[in-house]
């Protein structure tokens, strides 16, 4: 039984965090768009763009999947800049593939937005734990006036 809810638990992560990161890009790119527009540019996405962005998502959980099961060894922070230059390394290179970038100014707008929402997650997965931690309590506390 325990084993069929670490799978869950796995799955809740992999999902809550691809969810995230995407919701973060998409939300980065409609900034971008409305400036971009605004200083009277044209802006356009490619087809393909919001499915590489939702792999690049899902890509990007796996090593938060990591991160939650490594233990001992290396201190928080280590392994939170291990993780953060994972991801970076994750992004760049399918930024690469998927033409988000062409030149040094625009892999620059990339490498911010990839910070930006990076801190988005951290901010968002720490509300969300928050939320999951209150409901426990209510539950807990139910349980106790119930006895």
């Amino acid at each position: 039984m325990k084993e069929k809810n670490s799978v869950k638990k796995k799955i809740k992560i992999v999902f809550e965090q691809t969810m995230t990161i995407s919701t973060g890009i998409f939300f980065m790119i409609g900034i971008g768009g409305v400036i971009t527009h605004l200083s009277g540019n044209s802006y356009h996405l490619d087809w393909y763009h919001p499915l590489s962005i939702i792999l690049i998502g899902f890509l990007c959980a796996l090593p938060t999947l990591l991160l939650e099961e490594a233990e001992g060894g290396k201190s928080s922070a280590l392994r939170i800049i291990l993780h953060c230059l994972s991801l970076f390394a994750i992004v760049s290179i399918a930024g690469y593939f998927f033409n988000w970038y062409t030149d040094i100014s625009s892999y620059i707008s990339v490498a911010v937005i990839f910070f930006v929402v990076y801190a988005f997650v951290w901010l968002s997965s720490i509300w969300m734990s928050k939320v999951d931690e209150n409901k426990i309590n209510k539950a807990l506390e139910k349980f106790r006036d119930d006895e």
